[in-house]
């Protein structure tokens, strides 16, 4: 479910989700979640300029120089953001005895 509905121009304007120029959004988090035959999928964490909230979008990046001009956001002109904010979550992990 989308807290906030963001449109490619805004991307676009922002520089999303590359966020190289000196005037992109502030990038909080950006991981790759899953791998695809052509395209990494990705979760991008990051401080809208307009309202000051962080918001999770997902996108798309091409795996070789064929796929270079893969579109991050699947075609659509509407891409759904979520409001995230950060927290301490603590992990259990199941790990090697005597290792």
């Amino acid at each position: 479910m989308a807290d906030r509905i963001f449109t490619r121009e805004q991307f676009e304007e922002w520089d999303l989700p590359g966020a190289w120029a000196d005037d992109s959004p502030e990038i909080l988090h950006r991981e790759q979640i899953d791998a695809r035959r052509w395209v990494s999928v990705h979760i991008l964490v990051f401080r809208a300029p307009d309202d000051g909230k962080a918001y999770q979008v997902t996108y798309v990046e091409g795996l070789t120089e064929v796929q270079e001009d893969t579109d991050p956001w699947g075609g659509y002109d509407e891409i759904e953001g979520v409001e995230v904010e950060a927290q301490q979550v603590t992990v259990t992990e199941w790990v090697r005895v005597n290792g």
